[in-house]
């Protein structure tokens, strides 16, 4: 039993970065998409930056404050 956990921790290991990997350049692309960002400066923050940064974009959505939205987005515009 420990011998067939010990073959597939790898595996597992790996179909989670894969998973992880997938969710993020999901998150990524639908912000390029939708607003226009530049995908250079995307890719150069990580995946945890890239979620603050939709979490805040949703905020402002959610409080209709388009100014506020502007000024979140304006950094990243190419």
């Amino acid at each position: 039993m420990t011998i067939l956990l010990l073959l597939l921790s790898p595996a597992l290991f790996g179909l989670f970065w894969i998973i992880r990997f997938q969710i993020c350049s999901a998150r990524r692309r639908r912000l390029i998409e939708t607003y226009g960002i530049d995908s250079k400066k995307l890719r150069k923050m990580s995946c945890k930056e890239v979620g603050k940064l939709r979490k805040s974009i949703q905020e402002m959505q959610d409080k209709d404050d388009a100014y506020g939205l502007e000024s979140v987005i304006r950094p990243y515009r190419p």
